[in-house]
This record gives structure tokens, C-alpha cells and sequence, in this order.
């Protein structure tokens, strides 16, 4: 025979919601994230840049596209190494790295046939000019 037995949340200790929040949200979290270059954003009133951390890469394995509005960057790099022995394998490591993600970029707020892009010391670096924008009229409407 089972027995049920309430647990009460007042006599929880602070440890068990620690390890309950990192093993339910921590680690999800982190998942989702694997795999995804960190990024810096950066904007003034004459641009807006885009700073992925990617080191490893050569600026031949990134792709930026741009259609409709929105601008994805990815990035692939394939490696193999191999150390033979004779005709024996002694070691063999195949890595694969990649990436992709979009930003929504609307050409009226963006000059996007003057974005340029630079990669150096592993930070990738997209720099997109503002269009000047029109101030936008504002004013009270009388209903009668």
C-alpha cells in the first residue's frame, strides 16, 4: 500500500529550489543556446552593428542573405584530421560547426546596399547605415 504524504512549500529548504530551477529552466536554457554565436548589438544615430563571437572561422564560411526585410547570417565549417599509422587508423576526428540566425531589417529604416560585413580576431562585424527619418507627424483629432 502507497502512502500519500502533502509536501508543504513552506518547508522546502533553499537548496531543493536551486537545483529544481537549474534542472528545470537552467538546463533548457543552456540548450538552446548551444551552438549559437554570442552577439553584441550596437547603435547610434548613424548605424547599427552586429558582433558575433566566432572564432575558428575563415570569412569564406560565412553566408549573410538578405531578402524581404530580413537579414540571416550563417556560418559552416567542416574539419577532418588524420593521423595514420601504416594502414591502421591510430586517430580520426571529424568536427562540424554551424549556425544560422535572422534578423528582421526593414529597407526603410536601413540602407542595405551599403551593409558591409568584416571578420577579424574571430568577431564577426555587420554594419548597416540608418536611413534619415522623416519626422513623423503627431496630433490631436477632434471628434464632432
Amino acid at each position: 500500500m502507497m502512502n500519500l504524504i502533502k509536501k508543504s512549500n513552506d518547508s522546502r529548504t533553499f537548496y531543493p529550489s536551486i537545483l529544481d530551477e537549474f534542472f528545470n529552466t537552467g538546463l533548457a536554457a543552456f540548450e538552446d543556446r548551444r551552438g549559437v554565436p554570442a552577439l553584441n548589438v550596437r547603435e547610434d544615430e548613424k548605424e547599427v552593428t552586429l558582433e558575433f563571437r566566432v572564432p575558428g572561422l575563415n570569412k569564406e564560411d560565412f553566408h549573410l542573405d538578405y531578402h524581404d526585410g530580413i537579414l540571416t547570417i550563417s556560418g559552416e565549417k567542416n574539419e577532418e584530421k588524420e593521423e595514420k599509422n601504416k594502414d591502421k587508423y591510430l586517430r580520426r576526428e571529424f568536427c562540424s560547426y554551424s549556425f544560422q540566425r535572422s534578423f528582421e531589417l526593414p529597407e526603410d529604416r536601413y540602407e542595405v546596399e551599403h551593409t558591409h560585413a568584416a571578420y577579424k580576431d574571430g568577431i564577426l562585424e555587420i554594419t548597416l547605415p540608418k536611413k534619415e527619418q522623416k519626422d513623423r507627424i503627431s496630433r490631436k483629432i477632434e471628434v464632432k
